[in-house]
């Protein structure tokens, strides 16, 4: 019963988290364009403390909830510009197809691995070296690292994904940090595939 119950807690969280994202990316139509580079930087400030600052981590009520109004906000820009050049059909239809990545990589990380917890850390030093990497191509824009840092991008939330999931099945989470945690991966597979699409009808 505790554990249907966790289970439960962590799709209303997830949900919840998926509202607080929507009205940030409301927002985000009033925001300036000047003003979304400054946005950028604020909310990759709050991902570098989470990740550094002892005891000021990202699934943290507030900062988890900053972080995903945030997220919102600077993703109204992607959204828009990507329905501009290739139509709301196209959108909608990379939306779908991240849902059912998200679906397909969950299910096999529940229900046919045994126990990948351990991933935990090797999956942490990834992200560090692609954040590190995105970096270095913001300064430097070194050709096909956008392409590259894009497909790394998502092929390592895909396995986030199934390291989520497969947490759950051993019962190694806290419902609040599982749901928020889930929200991101979906959204970063959905804006790895909007980008990926970008790029590759933008280079022919």
């Amino acid at each position: 019963m505790a554990d249907r119950h966790n289970y439960r807690l962590v799709w209303l969280y997830f949900l919840y988290y998926w509202v607080i994202f929507g009205i940030g990316t409301y927002f985000g139509q009033y925001l300036p364009e000047e003003w979304r580079p400054t946005a950028s930087m604020v909310l990759f400030g709050l991902l570098m403390l989470s990740l550094f600052v002892r005891g000021f981590n990202h699934s943290g009520p507030i900062i988890s909830h900053l972080y995903a109004f945030l997220v919102g906000l600077v993703s109204f820009g992607l959204f828009e510009s990507f329905i501009a050049d290739f139509g709301a059909d196209i959108f909608y239809r990379i939306v779908l197809l991240g849902i059912i990545v998200f679906v397909f990589f969950g299910f096999i990380g529940y229900f046919f691995l045994r126990d990948i917890t351990h991933w935990g850390k090797y999956l942490f030093i990834a992200l560090l070296i692609l954040i590190f990497a995105s970096l270095l191509n913001f300064f430097i824009n070194l050709p096909y690292m956008t392409l590259v840092i894009t497909i790394v991008g998502l092929v390592l939330y895909i396995l986030f994904t199934m390291y989520d999931f497969n947490r759950m099945k051993n019962k190694k989470f806290r419902p609040r940090e599982m749901g928020f945690n889930l929200f991101i991966n979906l959204l970063i597979i959905i804006k790895r595939l909007l980008r990926l699409y970008q790029y590759v009808n933008n280079r022919r």
